[in-house]
Order: structure tokens, then C-alpha cells, then sequence
């Protein structure tokens, strides 16, 4: 019973989330909003719990599989659950869980309307529940399902707010997406006519007895995955179309884009590089040298815009793109630190920039200020909003004892274990720039005098609740890190050891 409970769970979690969406705009009808707000927030706990359960399994039992429908591939669809899936549903429930709860508060006033708020709760679970998907699927054509699912979920619940500016900034978004998700649509034509496969791992035994015969092939096959999926998560400089989105939508839809959505597609990558082609293959081209490079411009050029940026949301947007950039640093590396550091990244960015966005959001609705220049006093008017803006900022600098400080320490052996030292001066750079972009805004907001003393509406005890969650999970991963750094150590070991060449 227990065997069959967990051979089923992975897709019993994406079949219920795709339910709740699809039900919730009816819930919204017959019962009060609240209620069917709080049933979404009680589905993502059970998502939580059941990704928790599944990473538990992984790690005791090891990988196993699920035929949908009795079908074994490849002729079936496949799931696959391994440590990559344990971490990225774990990641996936701890994130989306908070920022429910935290939109639950007054999502009908922020996006102005009862059906519009009705509409948000069905996208919003409908890109979780496609980010499961991205976790546990096991071919390339679900891979595609997946990830054109969760596009049109972040464009959608970018315009939420439906003003000028939410607007044009979701056509932005939806254009370039569209192209990226056409790379991704060539790479897998690609990846068919040279294996006649979608099931990653049976392309992946294709590629070990024949790659060679065709290495420029698998090459511009490769390069349609990194550009496609390089838009969709916003590798500079393929990043155009995220400050506008993420800054101009509400705080629950800014979290939610820049702390799981583009992970998906990271994800969907690695599967694609690691899982469908394969650790020696990929390491014998030069992709790798290639995403280190584009990694460690992205951490520095990210950075730098943030800088410039005085209006608060703008300056977290441009951060997301430096914080990527560490991501995709760890894959170049390809050693296992330097992949278990992407996984710790993936989950400490997530955490910590939900965090900060959602506090962001909290400053800027309750003091009507949304430029850092603006915000003097703030600190004392809202202690633990700004307080958790603190921990999310020092999580992201890399102090020890946040989250933050993990996954950079594993990336920065991941450098020195190839002897890339410039990649080890890009990694202590990228932190002092966040210093800098991030440390005067807790200045501006704890040690600057206000011309007058701000005017400031309470935050509700729900939201702060949603905020000191995260800010529990960021100091606990800082301080306590063995169990979820064995499982991204187990994930980066499974990526890693799948091919074997002759």
C-alpha cells in the first residue's frame, strides 16, 4: 500500500493542483472568496508535504520510475522521480505556499476586481502545478506541454493588475517567450531526427553509441535549448523582457516569476543537458565554457543595472538577473559542487528573493513610496517588514549563516576544483555588489531621518506570517544545511553519473 502510494504521489500532486485550478473559479462562485483562497493555500501545503515525502523516498530507496497509464516507455509518458525532482518540488512548495497565503490577504483590491482575483488563484495554480510537472517528467514532448503551460500562466498573472504599464509589459514578455519557446521546439525536432526519441533517457542511450557520427548536429541542437530556455529565464543579455514584467506586476506575481517560474526552465535544461544528452557529451563541447562565460557577465552585469536603479521593485528585477547568472555559472562548471551549488542557489534565490519582493510589496503598498530615495524612516514604522527585507538581503549578499552563503561557498569550490579563478573573483564581486545595491536601502529605511514621520498602514498579521515563514526557512538552510545539502549533492551526483561513454 505504501509502495503503491508513493509510485502514484508524483502524479497525484500534479493531477490535484490542475484540478483545484480548473475548479476554483467556480469555488469562487458558490462559497465565500476567502475560503476558496485558503483551500489553494491548503493544496500547495499538500504539495509541500507530498514534495517532501517524495525527496525522503528518493534518498532512502533511490530513483524510480512511473508509466502513466500502464504504457512503458517510450511508448508511454514517463515519470521519472529522482533527487532533482525531490529538490525542486521541496523548492516549489516552501516558495508558493507563502506567497499564497501572502496574496490571500487582499488580492481582490490588487487586482481590482472579485472575477480577475478568481481568475489569478486558477494561473497561479496552474503554473505551480506545471512546475511539478517540469520536475517530474521524463520526455522531452511533456517537457514542451510543461514549460508553454507556465509561460502563459506568467504572462497572465503578470497582467493581473490590468493597467498601461502591466499590460505592455506582459506583450513584451509574451513576445519574446514565444520565440524562446520556438528554440526550444527546434532543439527537440532536433534531438528526434538524430535518435528518434522524446524519452530522455532512451535518447540518451541513442546519443552514447552515435553522437560522434554527427557532433555539429548535436551542437546546434544544444544551442537552440540554451537560447530558448536562456530567454525564459532571463540569462543576460536574453534578459530584456523581466525588469518591466517583474516590477510591474503585484507582489504576489513578482514573487512567484522570480523565485520559481524561471527555475522551471533552468531545470528543464538541466534535464535536457544532463539527463537527455548526457554529463561526459556535454562536457566534451563547449557549452560549458560557454554558460560559465554568459554566468559570470550575467552576475556582474545584473548587478550593475541594479545599481543604477532608484525605484525598489526595478532594482529586485535587474538583481534576478545577476542572481541567474550564478544558476547558470554552476551548470558551466559542471563538477558535482558546482551543480550541487545551481540546486542551492535555485532554492536559496527562490526563498530569499519571494522574501524581498513580497516585503517590497508590503513597503510600498502600506507608505505609498516606491523609490529607495523615498523610504527614510520606514524601518521604525515597519520594523518586521523591513526586518525580513534585512534577512533576505544579507541571504543574498552571502553572509554565513543565511542561505545565501551555501550555495556560493559551493559554487565557489565548484571554481577552484577546475581551477577558474576568475570565476572565484566573479563569485566575491557579485556578493559586494549586492552589498551594494542592497545595503542602502536598509540604510535609507533603519538610519536615515524622515522629513516627516511616515504615514503607514498596519500589515496584516497573515502577511507577516507568510514573511517570517521564509525568513525561518532562509536562516534554517543557513544554519542547518545537512539535509537539504545532501539532496542537491545527491541530485548533482545522479545528473552527473547518468552516461556512460566507452
Amino acid at each position: 500500500m505504501a509502495l503503491a502510494f508513493r509510485d502514484n504521489l508524483a502524479v497525484l500532486v500534479v493531477v490535484a493542483l490542475l484540478s483545484t485550478a480548473y475548479i476554483m473559479p467556480l469555488l469562487t462562485k458558490i462559497r465565500r472568496f476567502r475560503v476558496a483562497e485558503y483551500f489553494a493555500v491548503a493544496m500547495l501545503g499538500l504539495a509541500l508535504s507530498g514534495g517532501i515525502y517524495l525527496a525522503r523516498e528518493i534518498l532512502l530507496h533511490g530513483t524510480f520510475t512511473y508509466a502513466v497509464g500502464g504504457w512503458p516507455a517510450p511508448w508511454g509518458i514517463e515519470l521519472s522521480l529522482d533527487a532533482v525532482s525531490g529538490f525542486f518540488l521541496i523548492t516549489i512548495g516552501v516558495v508558493a505556499t507563502p506567497i499564497m497565503l501572502y496574496a490571500s490577504v487582499d488580492l481582490i483590491k490588487e487586482v481590482g476586481s472579485r472575477s480577475r482575483a478568481a481568475w489569478f488563484l486558477t494561473l497561479f495554480l496552474l503554473l505551480v502545478a506545471a512546475l511539478c510537472g517540469l520536475a517530474v517528467t521524463g520526455d522531452l514532448f511533456n517537457i514542451y506541454v510543461m514549460v508553454e503551460v507556465a509561460t502563459i500562466a506568467s504572462c497572465a498573472i503578470v497582467a493581473a493588475r490590468n493597467d498601461a504599464t502591466s499590460v505592455e509589459a506582459t506583450f513584451k514578455y509574451l513576445m519574446l517567450a514565444t520565440i524562446g519557446s520556438g528554440f526550444v521546439l527546434l532543439g527537440i525536432g532536433f534531438l528526434f531526427v538524430l535518435t528518434g526519441n522524446l524519452n530522455m533517457n532512451f535518447i540518451a542511450q541513442e546519443l552514447s553509441m552515435s553522437w560522434q557520427k554527427y557532433p555539429t548536429a548535436l551542437w546546434v541542437c544544444l544551442s537552440f535549448f540554451m537560447v530558448g530556455f536562456g530567454v525564459k529565464s532571463a540569462l543576460f543579455p536574453l534578459h530584456v523582457w523581466l525588469p518591466d514584467a517583474h516590477s510591474t506586476a503585484i507582489a504576489p506575481s513578482s514573487a512567484m516569476l522570480s523565485s520559481l517560474a524561471i527555475k522551471g526552465y533552468i531545470i528543464a535544461l538541466l534535464k535536457v543537458f544532463y539527463v537527455a544528452v548526457g554529463a561526459k557529451i556535454i562536457t566534451r563541447l563547449p557549452i560549458t565554457d560557454i554558460l560559465t562565460l554568459l554566468g559570470m557577465v550575467a552576475i556582474i552585469a545584473g548587478a550593475l543595472f541594479a545599481l543604477a536603479q532608484d525605484e525598489l521593485k526595478r532594482r529586485l528585477a535587474f538583481s534576478t538577473i545577476s542572481q541567474v547568472g550564478y544558476i547558470f555559472l554552476g551548470i558551466g562548471l559542471g563538477n558535482i559542487h558546482g551543480l550541487t551549488g545551481t540546486f542551492m542557489h535555485i532554492l536559496s534565490h527562490a526563498t530569499t528573493k519571494a522574501l524581498l519582493f513580497l516585503a517590497a510589496g508590503a513597503m510600498i503598498k502600506h507608505t505609498g513610496k516606491s523609490r529607495i530615495s523615498e523610504m527614510a524612516g520606514v524601518g521604525a514604522a515597519m520594523p518586521v517588514t523591513v526586518g525580513a527585507f534585512a534577512v533576505g538581503s544579507l541571504s543574498m549578499i552571502g553572509i554565513p549563516l543565511f542561505s545565501g552563503f551555501v550555495s556560493k561557498w559551493q559554487l565557489l569550490l565548484g571554481s577552484l576544483a577546475n581551477g577558474n579563478y576568475l570565476a572565484v573573483l566573479v563569485l566575491v564581486g557579485g556578493s559586494l555588489l549586492a552589498a551594494a545595491y542592497l545595503l542602502p536601502v536598509l540604510r535609507m529605511a533603519f538610519f536615515e531621518r524622515p522629513l516627516q514621520k511616515p504615514v503607514v498602514a498596519n500589515v496584516s498579521y497573515v502577511q507577516l506570517a507568510a514573511l517570517l515563514f521564509l525568513v525561518v526557512v532562509i536562516i534554517s538552510v543557513g544554519v542547518v544545511p545537512d539535509g537539504v545539502l545532501q539532496l542537491a549533492s545527491e541530485a548533482a551526483t545522479a545528473l552527473l553519473g547518468l552516461e556512460v561513454l566507452p
